[in-house]
Order: structure tokens, then sequence, then C-alpha cells
């Protein structure tokens, strides 16, 4: 029994003594009273553009990240999902870290792709956690479940990296749990101690009965009967090493269970989330208001081109061209003007281009609204304003609420698919008031006014002794933009041009002479036609099948074009 006590001692002291070494070196070095363990700093370079962590090798959320960098350039730091870092880095060379192995160590593949600088990162509003600047940067971030990046990179988005990177992880409770596990080892190698030197007391040994040859009177015990015996002799209780072991082995298995340990991502691997944050949507409007108002000023379409996409762009470029031929002294130039209060509608993505819309009262015109929608391309790239109409204030628009972006069952339910409401709005225009198609639309002022402006300018232009008739053309021009509201309605935003011929008279020539035409053909003489060509853009709301017809909410047109034949 001796022995076998001895061995359990010694084998309960090593694995204390073990247990001891490694909640010490687990609490007072690995870890830190920050409940932090980190790789320490370790230098990544890269011949591409940044340094990023695989999609799949932050698969568990709960922990907090923390991430320091320094550089002998102005670093960046972010982390964001991977729909973004892949679209941002996409096509470029840059270092992916595979794996992290102990004691610390990356893993690093080289992706292959261009060298082309990027746009400065930390200018893009889609990071979830950014720093960037001269010296060292750092990040910390409770990781979400979803697949995310961690990207380090120049500042200035220029190629060759090298960078000094510690990346350490957060787990509450950390530190208390090494203490707690140096304890049990402490506990468990004095158990041992106990059990290899402390001798088990023995019982103390009765005296021997002398017999006496005298028979002496039979004495009864004080408080005892006759006939009750005395009570035989009980060793004290004592609790075997099997049960203290069991106990220790019950204490550790508590103690390691008191740190949360990362749960594993649930996320499909493909995320999506809206299009943009209303704070950051509003950013963009406000940085819009700013560059337009610069651009109106000094008639510039290069300083459009950071904010503006076609068709938007095209009529920007046209009405500065016109701006630059009928005013060049710049006399009535557009007044500063903003957007107000913007609305933002922010359907979810799970790729690029992203879009959303923004619903906005207009400064210097109170009776009307703008609606636009605003789309960037890449997440390397800024957003633009893409489309754009201004709806009278009398007129009900959607709420931006729950906009969405179209499913086939979505358009199933629709009255009309929005192509067809685009080619059937062309032929109404076309046609005029009655036309067969004028039917399926509620038209707004705007498109009232622009229908009755043509009819008098086609009576006015056939008076004239060098125009023997004239026409006006609407065709569908580019590609729809298409929503779904929280009422299971269209939002469709397309485009018309418009070409407005006059047929000239044979052996009679005709030119232009005066106003905003010749911004585009000025004394050139034609003999067989005059042509004017509109870019118009419109937003219409296509109902649900029974739920009456679609409504127009604006029609803007602006001149682009005139010459002839």
């Amino acid at each position: 029994m001796r022995f076998a006590r001895i061995v359990l001692g010694l084998l309960l002291a090593l694995t204390g003594l073990l247990v001891t070494i490694a909640g010490a070196v687990a609490a007072f070095w690995l870890v830190g009273p920050d409940n932090t363990v980190d790789t320490g700093e370790r230098r990544l370079t890269s011949t591409g553009l940044a340094v990023m962590t695989a999609p799949d090798l932050l698969d568990r959320h709960g922990p907090t990240l923390h991430v320091k960098a320094s550089s002998a350039k102005p670093v960046f730091i972010g982390i964001g999902q991977d729909l973004d870092v892949a679209s941002y880095l996409g096509g470029s060379q840059y270092s992916r870290v595979v794996r992290l192995n102990l004691p610390p160590k990356f893993d690093t593949q080289e992706m292959k792709g261009g060298l082309i600088p990027l746009a400065a990162p930390a200018g893009l509003d889609w990071w979830t956690v950014k720093a960037s600047g001269a010296g060292e940067q750092s990040i910390s971030w409770p990781i979400a479940d979803g697949s995310y990046d961690v990207v380090a990179m120049n500042a200035d988005g220029s190629p060759g990296a090298d960078l000094r990177l510690t990346v350490g992880v957060e787990l509450a409770g950390l530190f208390g749990t090494c203490l707690l596990v140096l304890g049990v080892g402490v506990v468990l190698l004095l158990v041992g101690l106990v059990l290899m030197f402390i001798r088990k007391r023995r019982p103390p040994v009765p005296l021997p009965v002398v017999p006496v040859v005298k028979p002496l009177p039979e004495l009864q015990p004080v408080g005892q009967s006759p006939g009750q015996h005395a009570p035989a002799y009980q060793s004290p209780t004592y609790k075997g090493p099997a049960k203290r072991v069991a106990g220790a082995t019950a204490l550790l298995l508590v103690a390691t269970g008191c740190v949360a340990v990362p749960v594993k991502n649930t996320s499909a691997t493909t995320t999506s989330r809206p299009a943009v944050t209303v704070a950051d949507g509003q950013a963009v409007v406000a940085r819009y208001n700013d560059l337009n108002n610069k651009a109106n000023q000094a008639r510039d379409p290069k300083l459009s081109e950071a904010i503006e996409g076609d068709p938007t762009l095209a009529m920007t470029r046209a009405g500065y061209q016109i701006g630059r031929k009928t005013d060049p002294a710049g006399k009535n130039k557009t007044k500063p003007f903003s957007y107000l209060k913007p609305k933002i509608g922010a359907p979810q993505f799970s790729s690029y281009p992203m879009r959303f819309v923004v619903d906005s009262g207009v400064s210097d015109e109170p009776d009307s609204r703008q609606l636009g929608v605003w789309q960037r391309q890449s997440a390397g790239t800024p957003w633009l304003l893409t489309h754009s109409v201004y709806p009278s204030t009398t007129m009900k628009l959607p709420p931006m609420e729950g906009l969405r972006v179209p499913a086939k069952a979505d358009m199933d339910k629709l009255s009309s698919l929005p192509q067809s409401a685009a080619g059937n709005l062309a032929i109404y225009l076309t046609g005029g008031a009655r036309s067969p198609k004028a039917a399926l639309f509620t038209p707004s002022p705007g498109m009232l006014n622009l229908l009755n402006q043509r009819v008098k300018d086609r009576t006015a232009d056939i008076k004239q002794d060098y125009i023997a008739n004239a026409t006006d053309t609407f065709r569908p021009s580019g590609d729809l933009v298409i929503f779904i509201t929280s009422a299971g309605e269209g939002l469709v935003f397309l485009s018309l041009t418009e070409q407005y011929l006059q047929l000239i008279e044979p052996g009679s020539n005709a030119y232009w002479t005066s106003g905003e035409v010749t911004a585009f053909s000025s004394f050139v003489k034609y003999t067989q036609t005059l042509h004017r060509d509109y870019l118009h853009q419109v937003a219409v709301v296509i109902p649900l099948k029974g739920h009456g017809r679609m409504r127009v909410l604006s029609i803007d047109g602006q001149l682009v074009g005139a010459g002839g034949s």
C-alpha cells in the first residue's frame, strides 16, 4: 500500500509541476494581464500592393483582434468584408497570409497581378475598422461572424509594402484562467508530495488484559446500562487518492472552461451587406454638393468625372459645352446649390457594382426634389451619381426604406417588365397624347409639358418656308436600373434618346445660327435635314399586377447634340 501511494504521489507531483510551469509561462509570458496572446513583431514584405489574410483565416468569432503595423512609409491597416477587399485588390499583385503557425510564423502566398497604384484605402467607406498615417498604427476589432480580411499596405496605395506586423487575440478571462491553472498545478504538486512523504498514522494498540485470581464484583461503567457493551474503535475517515485526483481533474476542466472557446463561423463565404450606411450615404451627397458646385463654376467636366457617371455625366458635359459657347464671359453660370436632407435607400449586395438611391430636397428649387442613383463599380472606385431626376413635390415618391435588388419572383408580380415599360414609354412620347400606349401611364407634370412643347415646336417649324415636315422620335437608351420597393412595386430608372428631325424643302438649305444648338453645329449649311438630339432621364414606378397604371415620376432632358445632312 505504501509503495502504491508513493508511485501515485510521484505522478501527481510531476503532473502538478508541469501544470504549474505551463500555467506560469502562459500567465506571465504568453498572455499577461491584458488577456491577449500575440505573435510578437514580425516583418512581412511584398513586392505587390498589400499584405492580406486569406478569407478563411479568421474562421471563428467572439474574441477581440488587435493588429499593429509600422513601416518606413505612412502605413494603412484595415479590416473589411471579403467581398469588398477582393474587389479592391482584384487584378493586383499582393501577398496573402494563408496560415499562422506556432511558434508564430506567417505562411504567405504571392498573388499575381498588376502593380498599378490603387486608390488610397483610407478614403474608402466600406472598411469595418481602419487606421492610417505615419508611425505605428493599431486597430482593435471584436471578430464578427462572416468572411473578413485584414489588410496592411502603404497608405498611398503604392506597391512595395515593407511592414512590421503584430497580431494578437484577446480572450476575456484568459489571464485569470492561466492563474487558475497555475493554482491547480500547485495543488497537485502539494498533494503528490504529501502522498510521497507523509506516513499514514495508525490507531493505538490496546493493552492486554491481565487475569486476576480473585473474582471481583462486576463494575458497571458510568452512564452505561447493564448488558450494554462499549463501542468498538473506529479509525478516522480517509479519502483515497483516486478521489483527490478526480477532484483536481474536475477543477482543471472547470478552470479551462472559464474562457469561452471562439465560436466557429456559420455565415456563408459569400455574404451580402447594404450598399452603404446612412451616414456614409449622406457623406457621399455632401461631397457631391461641394465638388459639383466647383465643377459648375469652372465648367470643368474633368472635375465632374470624380462624382458623376453616365448618363448624368453625358448631360453635364453637354451643358458645359453649351455654356462655354453661348456664355463665354461666364455671366450666367449655374448658381451654387445643394441637395438637402438626403434620405438613403441602400439595398443589400453580395458583389459589385453596388448602388443606392437618394431622395433629397433641392436648395434652389423648393417645389422640386432630387431622386438619384449613386453607383460604385468596384470597391476601389468612388461613388458616382449616374441617374438623376427632379420630381415635383406634388408627386408621391416611394419610401427609401426597404429598397432591394429584384429577384425573379419580384419581376413576375409586376404589371409590366421594365424593358417593356421603357419601350412603351418611348412609343407614347413619340406618338404624343393620342398614342395607344398612353393608357398604360400616368404622366408627370413635366412629361405633359414636354409633349405640349413638342407639338408647338412642330407647328411653328412647319410654317417655315424651308421646312417640309418635322418628326420627333424617342428610343430607349442604355441599361435600366431596377429596384423593388417595400410595397413590392418596381422603381425603374431609365434613359431615352430623342431626335427632333426637320426635313428641308428640296432646293433649300438651312443652318444653325443661334441658340444652344450652335454649341454642336454653327453656320454649317445643310440641304436635307436638321436635327436636335436630346438625352432624357426618367424614373417610373411599375405597380403590381392589377394595381393601376405605371407612374412617371419625372422626365428630365438635356440637349446633347445638333447637326444635319
